[in-house]
């Protein structure tokens, strides 16, 4: 895709497409002019943006290298994680929820996904989504080794997807040894980050956060990570994600 390509969505939201100028093969996703994703189409191993690295990192963690997952991605973009997981863990089973009708086919027809990945889609709000998921027959009740909250309207995560109630729904479809990542972006005071520490801590017993240090010493405004679940092992394999960077990073366990 030599050049920027653009649509008017369903919405009236702007879709555009950009080759990076400084990165080969790569593609920003904007979304009225807000740039929202990075997608290296010549190698999905390759994460452009430090929290979209932590959290490939975690995901590289949580068990045997190439062995295939499970994962629930909350906000779709360009599937760069997605990408990035049917490139590391063949075979692995995903799926792809976006509330904005017609992104991902249209970042699909523009940058398709290799042959080998699949990655089945509803375009649906995260919460109608996860209350289907959440029935007996959809397949989906404890099942996700990693669920992705990467929600954002705009600049902001929907008032409703940072709720205790919110993530009680993510429990129902994580696994026992599941892990949830969500990606805030945050000032330097972590008063979003904070909010949702609060209602991930009262639905899963580990917590933990990581982020640039400048970030998290309230010196800078960027975005942290989020890790929740029910298995130990999550605040286990923090040193190591933090040896990963990139650096400087600093983490904390709740």
């Amino acid at each position: 895709m030599p050049e920027a390509v653009e649509r008017v969505l369903p919405s009236g939201t702007v879709a555009r497409l950009s080759p990076d100028p400084f990165v080969a093969g790569a593609l920003t996703l904007s979304l009225d002019s807000v740039p929202q994703s990075h997608v290296s189409l010549r190698d999905p191993r390759h994460l452009f943006y430090d929290y979209v690295s932590r959290m490939g990192t975690a995901i590289d963690l949580i068990s045997r290298a190439a062995e295939p997952i499970t994962v629930l991605h909350l906000g779709a973009g360009a599937l760069t994680l997605a990408r990035y997981v049917a490139e590391t863990r063949p075979g692995s089973r995903q799926l792809a929820v976006e509330s904005e009708k017609g992104l991902v086919p249209f970042v699909l027809e523009e940058a398709p996904l290799p042959r080998s990945a699949t990655i089945d889609l509803i375009e649906s709000d995260a919460l109608t989504a996860l209350d289907a998921l959440a029935s007996a027959d959809s397949g989906w009740t404890g099942l996700a080794d990693v669920v992705i909250c990467d929600l954002y309207s705009g600049l902001e995560t929907p008032a409703h997807l940072v709720t205790t109630a919110f993530f009680r729904a993510v429990r129902s479809v994580l696994s026992p040894g599941g892990t949830l990542l969500a990606n805030v972006a945050d000032d330097a005071d972590l008063a979003r980050s904070d909010a949702q520490l609060a209602a991930l801590s009262a639905v899963f017993p580990r917590v933990a956060m990581i982020g640039p240090s400048a970030l998290l010493d309230g010196r800078e405004a960027g975005n942290v990570v989020l890790l929740a679940g029910f298995d130990p092992a999550i605040i286990e394999r923090m040193p190591s994600l933090a040896a990963a960077g990139p650096h400087p990073v600093t983490w904390r366990a709740l």
